[in-house]
């Protein structure tokens, strides 16, 4: 959708997400925040998130002249940034909102963007079983398919082991 935009995630990826984006071949660097110089920024695009405080040091710029596109799926409160453009859908997932986007422009996505994005669906959805999972989520899910979204490597992305301490817990309780 941004072309010139620069993909910066404000805070450390968890660890799910970091095997996900180190396992596939993206058109793009994700750069370090650290390497991003703020006074050069003339648009901040948020994505599954309008309150500066869980952006990091891009929340100094709200405010600040910055254009501020939102992408989001989380309800409004008093605490939301406002963007000079915002798309929020009712959806399962941030992911999907972007998803029909990129879909109804009829832009392209590679095999593995199309994993990434699947896997982003899976995760706010429980793998499309939440209760506040929606036909527009089911809707992006199928064109991901379409575009070569891989599910077995969605699954390796989600799978979630316990740690050395929980499994020592569920030996007690067990």
């Amino acid at each position: 959708l941004y072309p010139e935009a620069r993909v910066v995630f404000s805070g450390s990826l968890e660890k799910g997400l970091k095997k996900a984006v180190a396992s596939v071949r993206l058109p793009y660097p994700i750069d370090r925040i650290r390497d991003i110089d703020l006074g050069k920024i003339t648009r901040l695009i948020l994505v599954d998130t309008r309150h500066a405080g869980r952006i990091g040091t891009f929340g100094a710029l709200i405010d600040k002249g910055v254009d501020v596109h939102v992408y989001d799926h989380h309800s409004e409160d008093k605490d939301a940034v406002r963007g000079t453009y915002e798309v929020i859908r009712p959806y399962g997932s941030s992911t999907t909102v972007l998803t029909l986007i990129l879909r109804d422009k009829a832009l392209d996505i590679t095999p593995d963007e199309a994993t990434l994005f699947m896997a982003g669906i899976y995760e706010d959805t429980g793998s499309l079983s939440y209760p506040s999972t929606t036909e527009s989520d089911y809707d992006a899910a199928r064109f991901l398919l379409s575009r070569g979204a891989d599910l077995v490597k969605v699954y390796a992305f989600l799978r979630k082991e316990l740690t050395p301490e929980e499994v020592s817990l569920l030996n007690e309780f067990l």
